[in-house]
């Protein structure tokens, strides 16, 4: 009976001999004809039925809860409740493996990682799912998870701040560091590197003398200690700095120094941002971009997981859509604008370049004889480097979408009073505006404006989440996952119901925050979803991301081929994707839609 029991299905791949033997001893086989019933409500199950052939429907009176077929297995929730809630019946003709109950039982008790593949929600499931797929490897994705220690940081050098540039320069030498913290006038530390002390008696032409008090205060950057290793390299490759400080409560920990993230670190992601940093000339940032997706390949290859890969490559993104515009934009016009990004660039969610979604914010009476002219070169620009110009006209070089703040504001009052359809959809592509160049506070009365004209405006508010219920998920009436020739669209059927319905929440919250994660985030902080509802709408997300990626990078299709992935893999999407439906009918019902 054993060789017809496929025990490379998890969770039975992580049985042991003995365990095997055992379940294959009690293994029995079972045959129902169409029409049979094979447990009702308030039975008490024999045991957990594997579906080798055939299919089995899971209903109540007046309802139907979905069906089972090859693979599947049934009534997991009753082996631990001991009784049937619902009734299965045999759709066709089946054929069942059954696991004793004892038996099953027996073997969650013996191995509590076992019971929890069963016990699990989507969350939990999906970080199994990962930890095997990372079983053995040494790879990247553990210094994904490395956590930071003091092992890894240099002690801090802090010294007075009457200190001399000399003797702080011996202080350095004598304690083997490039680096040391003083108090500035304020009585917060400051930074000072070897550089700093040797542009300031060279280029400056200050004494040796000269106190520590005399540099300009440099501004801190800085993670927890026991914060991912990630984060910093992140930092450290959104602000183009060698070091970060690690505090340890209110004291500082000690100094993170960039080659000691590189050692654990060699993906050359920082290398690149350094390239796109010294970028002088158009041909130097095209060779840059040249290389941005082989980067995303390697990561992806290399196990990173899905949230990392997101934020490394936003950081990327956003940086090299920056330098391009400095390159086309006169400094004096680019540090009084304000560059947003839109779409899926401003939620940080743009793993593959996709198209250009831009907006600027301009300050009240600039004169830029140039404007239509620069920014049109400037969408040029992003088009070489592989975003192609968008369909729907959401560039800078669409008069449409520059405006003065005060103009913004105007154009938002003016889209929530008379509430067309295309005024809707404009403010939704509005709120995930995230500032990435020029003075990046005139963002932020726009960004207000927007939330609180909308946070009461239930009416609107209902009208524009319409659309993020309008898909369905693409499962059968019986709950299975949909078998499309061409593939699942998990973009239109997972994603932007999930991504839209979380805009939404959000911008009803008054959430500044413009990620996907993040907004999950806020709406579990403001206690506006559950801890354990957010978690799984999460890792929905990131599943959908991960498998629309994967087949991306596989044939450059995003659409996702069910046979292509392993059974864990498809019980993972169908499980998500059962989330994404509970969670539509819940916005339904939030916000009161009519149908």
């Amino acid at each position: 009976m054993s060789t017809l029991f496929n025990f490379a299905r998890p969770p039975f791949d992580r049985l042991g001999d003995e365990a095997r033997e055992r379940l294959s001893r009690h293994l029995s086989l079972c045959y129902f004809r169409a029409g049979d019933l094979l447990l009702k409500e308030g039975d008490e199950p024999p045991g957990l039925y594997l579906i080798i052939k055939g299919a089995v429907e899971e209903s109540a009176p007046h309802h139907q809860f979905g069906d089972y077929g090859v693979d599947d297995l049934f009534d997991v929730r009753a082996q631990f409740d001991g009784r049937c809630r619902h009734r299965f019946t045999a759709l066709e003709d089946s054929l069942c493996q059954l696991i004793p109950r004892h038996t099953f039982l027996a073997l969650c008790e013996q191995d509590p990682q076992f019971a929890s593949y069963f016990t699990a929600n989507l969350a939990e499931r999906q970080q199994q799912q990962e930890q095997r797929e990372q079983l053995g490897q040494k790879n990247l994705a553990e210094f994904i998870l490395t956590r930071i220690e003091l092992g890894h940081l240099q002690p801090p050098l802090i010294v007075d701040s009457k200190l001399s540039l000399l003797a702080a320069t011996e202080a350095m030498v004598n304690k083997g560091t490039d680096c040391l913290l003083y108090p500035a006038h304020d009585g917060s530390l400051t930074l000072a590197t070897r550089k700093t002390l040797l542009h300031a008696l060279t280029l400056k032409g200050l004494p040796l003398t000269a106190p520590l008090s005399v540099l300009t205060p440099t501004p801190l950057i800085g993670l927890p200690l026991e914060s991912y290793l990630f984060d910093a390299l992140l930092l450290m490759t959104r602000h183009r700095i060698k070091r970060l400080v690690v505090w340890r409560g209110n004291e500082v920990a000690g100094i993170l120094q960039l080659t000691q993230v590189l050692g654990l670190f060699s993906t050359h992601s920082h290398v690149l941002t350094l390239r796109i940093a010294r970028a002088d000339s158009l041909p130097a940032l095209e060779a840059v971009a040249r290389e941005q997706q082989q980067l995303t390949r390697s990561l992806f290859a290399q196990g990173i997981h899905t949230a990392f890969l997101m934020k490394l490559i936003a950081t990327i993104n956003e940086q090299l859509i920056a330098k391009a515009f400095a390159l086309v934009i006169s400094p004096e016009v680019q540090d009084n604008v304000c560059l947003l990004m839109l779409g899926s660039e401003g939620r940080g969610e743009q793993i593959l370049k996709t198209d250009q979604d831009n907006a600027l914010i301009l300050p009240e009476g600039l004169t830029w004889p140039t404007q239509a002219a620069d920014l049109a070169e400037f969408s040029a620009l992003l088009e070489r480097l592989g975003y192609p110009l968008c369909p729907g006209q959401v560039m800078v070089n669409n008069p449409a979408w520059v405006k003065t703040g005060s103009e913004w504001q105007q154009a938002i009052a003016s889209a929530c009073t008379t509430a067309k359809e295309d005024e809707l959809l404009w403010l939704a592509t509005l709120a995930d505006a995230h500032p990435i160049a020029g003075d990046r506070q005139l963002h932020l009365p726009v960004a207000r404006a927007l939330r609180e004209q909308l946070a009461d405006r239930r009416d609107l508010l209902a009208e524009m989440v319409r659309p993020a219920v309008a898909f369905h998920a693409p499962l059968t009436l019986f709950g299975r996952l949909e078998q499309p020739p061409e593939g699942l669209d998990l973009k239109r059927g997972g994603l932007f119901p999930l991504v839209h319905g979380i805009r939404m929440l959000a911008i009803e919250g008054g959430i500044m925050e413009t990620s996907t994660l993040g907004r999950i985030d806020a709406l579990v902080a403001a206690e506006r979803l559950s801890a354990d509802y957010g978690s799984n709408l999460a890792e929905a997300f990131r599943l959908f991301i991960r498998l629309r990626l994967r087949s991306q990078l596989k044939g450059g299709n995003s659409r996702v081929q069910t046979q292509d992935l392993s059974h864990s893999e498809r019980d993972l999407l169908r499980q998500a994707l059962h989330q994404v439906k509970k969670f539509q009918q819940w916005l339904t019902l939030h916000f009161r839609l009519r149908q």
